[in-house]
């Protein structure tokens, strides 16, 4: 049943290419995501480093991480790491990337059935 679905499928694509157009979905940072993007980035932050270790200031949009005595602060509106330290700067800077693509949404392309 899904298998003629999915064949169907490719075969309408085959046949008109050009009615296959990109939708365009919105990011995951913006809008009213953004928030709930945000107070991922922090539980994400508060599970890799300790409850302790982690200060997220909302009205300031930013989150410090502080480990003995490195201190790295995360910008919410850019996403960027400030920080002296090159391998907690990396860390916080690729748990944050992978955080993103992960609830991404994927580009699925929408099929004009004529």
């Amino acid at each position: 049943m899904y298998a003629d679905a999915v064949l169907t499928l490719c075969l309408q694509i085959e046949a008109n290419p050009q009615a296959i157009k990109q939708s365009s979905l919105r990011s995951i940072t913006q809008g009213k995501d953004k928030s709930s993007f945000e107070d991922r980035v922090q539980k994400l932050l508060v599970e890799m480093f300790g409850e302790d270790n982690v200060s997220y200031q909302p009205k300031l949009k930013y989150i410090t991480v502080t480990i003995d005595s490195e201190k790295a602060v995360v910008n919410l509106k850019s996403y960027e790491v400030q920080c002296q330290n090159d391998g907690l700067h990396q860390m916080i800077t690729s748990a944050i990337k992978r955080l993103h693509i992960a609830l991404t949404p994927v580009n699925i392309p929408t099929i004009a059935i004529t």
